[in-house]
């Protein structure tokens, strides 16, 4: 049996500048520590494992923002034909809001998959695991070069423990989040050459140019990779014989690629900043005032799930995190925990300690998160944990190391003896099969958006968009279905989780809209639907979708110029929503109608003046304020159901809308009142009863609105 090649530490003269001592052994007798090469096989293993992980997530659809990224962007669904123009506008050009986002890298990439491949989520979802195999290679080559007087193991079994963090689920198994494995990616390529271009006395200019075109593309990916500005002269104090100053200096390309990077996008987007949307579901501690507090406790929530990645979910948006003040204890040991890390790291570095590396790697890459928070009110995500997680690895291996005393800073070491170090290799084994384990078990869960939605509900019962998310699904499957008892049972559910959605934040757009397509789809009853989708366009002005559904709804009614005008609205609020620039199109070619100004209540006056007295009885006076109230004139609506429930007081559906039009404008004693009357003739009216618990949220009753709640949830047998 041929015996194994031992690895040799590559000779060279004894280093002057001073290192730090073996972080599990004894100190190396000499005055300079061995340097050794890296080892590619280990490169090349670590790709194999990250392709491995993932693997079993090709199959998947495409979830959440895919939509809007891939198959909702009209750029990228045009193929590579389209990138010019994926180029000059910012990343959700077609939701018509600009958030500052320029992003054009993996949009560009989508666009390349649809031209070959259109529609099929499953080559794009091997593109992320061929990404992410990539990102294993070369970050196992950065580390070996970073710690090149520690055995490359100690690189490896970083890289190993990074790649199989199951916090970086969400960015693999979702299209959408390859803007942080680009960017990524990108990022370390680019501080290894930076490293590679400086490692001799004679700088390499052409690996400096190169490391630039890196990281500009790392910036394209995402502004995140900003960050590199302050990695890569961090890395090279680390590494080299350099003072801050001179680490520094020699980082300035990259300074200048982030000065040419902001003109770029000024001159694509208008701004460097973007707009920030008044949005408590995804900007909750703008509207709470909590910035600055809520900070450390997103820093906390950051801290638990890098160190113990269970439970995971997709969404942490209002109420996931409710905000807190300086009061919270979690966020007084947030601040602490931040600034005794602060104080180490930056005193550590001076020393260059490996553990202080690590704690500043995790600090600096975690910093866009908090900046998130702390300059938008935004919330966290799994996904802003990604680069983080590297800085933990190095933490973990190096205390691992640390504790086993185990000295990877011997020239004697051989690699074909390793497997004799079972104290250090045993417990990275572990961790590694642990993560994997969970990473590989997470993956299923991000198959589809109903599997997605189903599962993290049970772990965000408390987020209004989870909540949201589902109940659109199960109305979706609704719309689908054929058999009227499934459709109803379908509806029931649907309409269940959107009400929860409403409980837990009443002035939710979204929640509204799709309550007014179950509604218009799935249980008929064009009232409600014309409510809902109202009470949407009320909250959420900007939501093209709202005006063009209720455009369908009137068209399909015969109300044509109604219908024109919503048309016309839905291309006001966004003209780069395609169905409704379609549908706007298509009704004045088929009707002749461009209405611009809300149609004139003067045909329902004249009407009612026109219609003789035997004939107003209550229904007639029902349908004039539903007509009224369908055009957002809930005063009128109020006076006609008024009418109409006083010819027939025990009419429900009466008595409901108009505590509703009370409702719209905000005359919450007469909605209570009328609600009221309908329970006293109809104690189990769930409608009437969840109708009050939302008023009563509204006016700040909460225990009241929970007693309603509850009463629901018994007649319903929650």
């Amino acid at each position: 049996m041929a015996q194994k090649k031992q690895f040799k530490p590559a000779q060279q003269k004894p280093l002057r500048e001073k290192r730090e001592p073996a972080i599990g052994g004894q100190k190396p007798k000499q005055s300079s520590l061995p340097v050794f090469k890296p080892n590619i096989r280990f490169a090349v293993i670590a790709a194999v494992v990250g392709f491995c992980l993932y693997l079993n997530t090709v199959k998947h659809e495409y979830v959440l923002d895919d939509v809007g990224a891939i198959t909702g962007n009209e750029y990228v669904t045009e193929g590579i034909s389209g990138i010019p123009k994926i180029l000059s506008v910012g990343m959700w050009h077609f939701d018509n809001v600009n958030l500052g986002y320029y992003r054009p890298l993996s949009m560009i990439t989508f666009a390349i998959e649809n031209q070959f491949f259109p529609g099929n989520p499953h080559v794009s979802h091997l593109g992320n695991v061929i990404l992410y195999a990539l990102t294993g290679f070369f970050l196992c080559l950065l580390l070996m070069n970073l710690f090149r007087n520690l055995h490359p193991v100690f690189g490896f079994m970083i890289t190993l423990l990074f790649l199989a963090h199951p916090v970086h689920t969400e960015v693999v198994a979702n299209i959408k989040s390859r803007d942080e494995i680009l960017a990524f990616l990108n990022l370390i390529i680019a501080v290894f050459l930076l490293l590679i271009a400086f490692k001799k006395p004679t700088t390499n200019f052409k690996l400096v140019v190169a490391s630039c075109v890196f990281f500009y593309l790392a910036l394209l990916s995402k502004e995140s990779a900003m960050t590199g500005l302050l990695i890569a002269p961090l890395v090279l104090f680390f590494s080299y014989n350099l003072s801050i100053k001179q680490a520094l200096i020699k980082t300035i390309p990259f300074a200048l690629m982030i000065l040419l990077f902001q003109f770029h996008k000024y001159e694509v987007l208008g701004t460097v900043t973007g707009q920030i949307p008044k949005d408590i579901v995804n900007y909750p501690y703008t509207e709470a005032g909590t910035k600055l507090s809520s900070t450390f406790l997103i820093f906390m929530h950051c801290m638990r799930l890098v160190i113990f990645p269970h439970p995971l979910t997709y969404d942490y948006s209002y109420n996931s995190i409710p905000s807190a003040g300086f009061g919270s204890p979690l966020v007084l040991l947030g601040f602490l925990i931040a600034a005794a890390l602060a104080y180490f790291s930056f005193k550590g570095l001076l020393k260059k300690n490996t553990l202080a590396f690590g704690i500043l790697l995790f600090c600096l890459t975690l910093a866009p998160a908090l900046a998130f928070v702390f300059l938008r009110g935004g919330i966290m995500a799994e996904r802003f944990l990604y680069a983080p997680s590297l800085g933990f690895s190095i933490v973990i291996v190096f205390l691992i190391v640390k504790f086993t005393r185990t000295n990877l800073q011997s020239a004697d070491l051989k690699l074909s003896q390793l497997s004799k170090y079972s104290k250090l290799l045993f417990p990275v084994l572990i961790i590694f099969s642990l993560y994997s384990f969970k990473t590989i078990t997470r993956n299923p869960v991000w198959h589809d958006n109903m599997t997605l939605f189903s599962t993290d509900v049970k772990t965000s019962s408390n987020s209004c968009q989870v909540r949201r998310h589902y109940g659109s699904e199960l109305i979706n499957l609704g719309i689908a279905e054929k058999d009227p008892q499934k459709k109803t049972a379908w509806f029931n559910s649907g309409t269940a989780q959107l009400k929860e959605a409403l409980r837990i934040n009443p002035h939710f757009g979204d929640a509204f809209f799709k309550l007014g397509v179950a509604y218009q789809t799935v249980k008929v009853n064009n009232d409600s639907a014309i409510y809902y989708y109202t009470r949407a366009i009320q909250e959420a002005p900007g939501y093209a979708i709202s005006y063009n559904n209720l455009g369908i709804l009137y068209e399909g009614l015969g109300k044509q110029q109604l219908a024109s005008y919503y048309y016309n609205r839905a291309v006001d609020v966004n003209p780069f929503f395609p169905d409704g620039k379609r549908n706007s199109e298509s009704h004045k070619k088929k009707y002749g109608l461009d209405v611009r100004m809300f149609p004139s209540s003067t045909n329902l006056d004249s009407l009612e003046r026109a219609t003789p007295e035997d004939k107003k009885d209550y229904n007639f006076y029902y349908k004039l304020g539903t007509d009224y109230a369908s055009k957002g004139d809930y005063v009128n609506a109020a006076k006609l159901l008024e009418k109409s429930i006083a010819k027939n007081p025990a009419f429900v559906d009466g008595m409901v809308n108009l505590a509703n039009c009370y409702g719209m404008t905000k005359n919450y004693q007469k909605n209570i009142e009328v609600l009221n009357k309908v329970i006293a003739l109809y104690p189990n009216n769930t409608q009437a009863l969840g109708n009050l618990a939302v008023t009563y949220e509204l006016i700040g009753n909460k225990d009241k609105a929970e007693e309603y709640r509850d009463k629901v949830r018994d007649l319903k047998g929650q």
